[in-house]
């Protein structure tokens, strides 16, 4: 239940300045506008104990953001209070084989301080400013996800605050209920403070191809070699429908230069565009921080699909071609994905080994919210075309489903997640309209 709006003066550390709140009034969508009550920027776990735990007892529900980078208002309210995580942002590499991070830390920050190290996390999401607990409680997909599949599948411990207030680290053998619950959760269970991810070797450079491909069978024959053979470190393709074209990004972390010809055997692209050779090697696959402006609408969403759906994908556009801009960033992009089942059991996924991310980015103009909006709505329809697939909705923001909609994705999990919901936010803190997780409870 959320509270009255002066409830929020029973918190501690709580702010109504009206530039604050303006600042938490948009999501990285931007189509959704909700101004809080009141804005929380605890330093401290300790504070954001406290504070959830006053919030529960008064009744005040709570918008958990941390970069913000998601679509259709989830890290919003109207009524309550948003309490931003990004001051709690240290990063401590733990010898060599995992780093601490906490919740509210950037990834490029993840990234940079373990600079020299040789070593990254095996799964790094493409928007450096997006924050670790952000993307653990979406599932977190990147360029070597064909290799090692989703972040949440290399976490090691968490450090949790549960709706309670309480503050409990879990683990696959230490309070796994909530280690589960957490993981691909959309915050809806428990704030995700402090997270020790895993790490690999990371080469001393990146090197990347451009290769376009204009035949559409021989780019899905290329990428079912690429995924067989392991050849490449990262792989990202994105569909240019307009062109009838292809462009696949595929690279390697290396130490001694590698063989370009050797690299490209037996491939069937078109032509080689470019090669980029770069140190920066964690932050080569990340967009440049100013990619994206924050005055821009960003019409987004993620679905996850079979393998055998790929040829589908690119055969007939899901969209019409004239439905993207024609602006810097906009992009139709696919993400091989591989390993088997996901053990984070709240990251609906299809059941086959092998998946295809398909992701649509618009980018409109700051005057341009109504085509947004028309666009948002066109890709609702996409999903359902989509899910008549076998494609699972990548929940990288609100996706406007309906009781009967939640219970087709999340399945035989959606009791599972009532019941942590009880268990872990009874008092419904982190309180989300369009989640279903408070149903029955």
């Amino acid at each position: 239940m959320v509270g009255e709006p002066s409830n929020h003066r029973l918190l501690p550390g709580t702010t109504r300045s009206l530039e604050d709140r303006e600042a938490r009034a948009v999501d990285f969508g931007r189509m959704t506008r909700q101004v809080p009550e009141a804005v929380a920027t605890p330093r401290s776990v300790a504070e954001v104990a406290n504070l959830v735990h006053r919030a529960g007892r008064a009744g005040i529900g709570l918008a958990i953001r941390g970069g913000g980078h998601s679509q259709g208002g989830r890290s919003l309210t109207d009524r309550g209070v948003v309490l931003d995580t990004t001051c709690l942002n240290r990063v401590q590499p733990v010898g060599s084989e995992l780093v601490r991070a906490q919740g509210g830390a950037r990834w490029g920050d993840v990234v940079d301080a373990l600079k020299g190290a040789r070593r990254l996390p095996p799964v790094l999401v493409d928007i450096g400013e997006a924050t670790v607990g952000g993307t653990l409680a979406a599932g977190g997909i990147g360029t070597t996800s064909h290799r090692h599949g989703a972040q949440v599948e290399q976490v090691e411990q968490l450090e949790v605050v549960t709706g309670t207030g309480e503050r409990i680290r879990c683990s696959p053998t230490q309070n796994a209920g909530l280690f589960n619950a957490v993981r691909s959760g959309q915050g809806q269970f428990g704030i995700i403070t402090e997270a020790w991810i895993r790490l690999r070797p990371a080469g001393a450079r990146f090197r990347q191809y451009e290769l376009h491909y204009r035949d559409f069978e021989r780019f899905v024959e290329d990428l079912d070699l690429l995924m067989e053979s392991d050849r490449f470190d990262h792989l990202r393709a994105e569909l240019r429908h307009r062109e009838n074209l292809i462009v696949l990004l595929a690279s390697n972390e290396y130490d001694e230069l590698p063989d370009d010809d050797r690299a490209l055997e037996s491939l069937g692209y078109d032509e080689l565009v470019y090669t980029r050779d770069t140190a920066s090697v964690g932050r080569a696959g990340m967009y440049p921080s100013w990619s994206f402006s924050w005055l821009h609408y960003h019409p987004w969403r993620d679905w996850m699909l079979p393998w055998e759906a790929l040829p589908r994908l690119l055969a007939q556009p899901m969209l019409p071609p004239d439905s993207m801009p024609r602006r810097a960033w906009s992009w139709i992009g696919l993400y091989p994905i591989g390993r088997g089942e996901v053990e984070a059991p709240l990251f609906m996924r299809p059941p086959q080994k092998r998946l295809i991310s398909y992701s649509v980015l618009a980018v409109m103009g700051e005057f341009e919210r109504e085509k947004a909006i028309e666009l948002a709505k066109k890709l609702e329809d996409v999903d359902r075309e989509l899910v008549g697939l076998g494609a699972k909705s990548y929940l990288s923001g609100s996706v406007g489903y309906s009781p009967e909609q939640w219970e087709q994705h999340y399945g035989e999990m959606l009791g599972q997640g009532i019941r942590w919901k009880r268990e872990f936010d009874p008092n419904h803190v982190f309180h989300s309209a369009d989640m279903p997780f408070g149903v029955g409870a």
